[in-house]
């Protein structure tokens, strides 16, 4: 009886295993290294905040409209702090939930050298405030981490 008990556990715990390296297999965050100056990121299709200014906000709407339909899509936000330094958004929408990856690794002036942060959020809200449209992260596993997004852009 207790091998029964031991090799159930074992096998339990494989299982475990198997099924969270499937999902770390499915994203990769593979954010630049130092140095990435604004003109790359926007070279690279991130969705560039800098000094107020947005570029490619069109792929962030873009993002919005697949999180509503339900269709996979992932996007990087890059903001830069008044210093020029980088923080990297990461969002990933597998058709259910929003994983998301805060790395504010290259911010001299912060976190510098931290790890990513990770967590998975069931909600991406919005709230009109003055003429902006608030974007934010609800219901996340780690609602931390998820309070780290703020995104805000100019109402049509």
């Amino acid at each position: 009886m207790k091998k029964i008990v031991q090799a159930s556990t074992i096998l339990f715990s494989l299982l475990i295993l198997i099924g969270c390296q499937e999902v770390e297999k499915k994203w990769e965050i593979n954010n630049p290294k130092i140095p990435y100056l604004p003109q790359e990121a926007i070279e690279n299709g991130d969705v560039v905040s800098l000094l107020g200014e947005i570029s490619h906000v069109d792929n962030f709407e873009n993002f919005i409209r697949n999180v509503h339909a339900k269709t996979e899509d992932e996007i990087r936000i890059t903001m830069y702090t008044t210093e020029g330094d980088p923080i990297f958004y990461n969002l990933y929408f597998d058709g259910k939930m929003i994983q998301y990856g805060y790395d504010p690794s290259q911010d001299r002036f912060g976190d510098f050298g931290a790890d990513t942060q990770i967590t998975a959020c069931s909600n991406l809200v919005s709230k009109t405030v003055e003429e902006r449209v608030e974007y934010y992260l609800d219901a996340c596993d780690d609602e931390i981490i998820g309070d780290t997004f703020h995104f805000s852009v100019a109402q049509d």
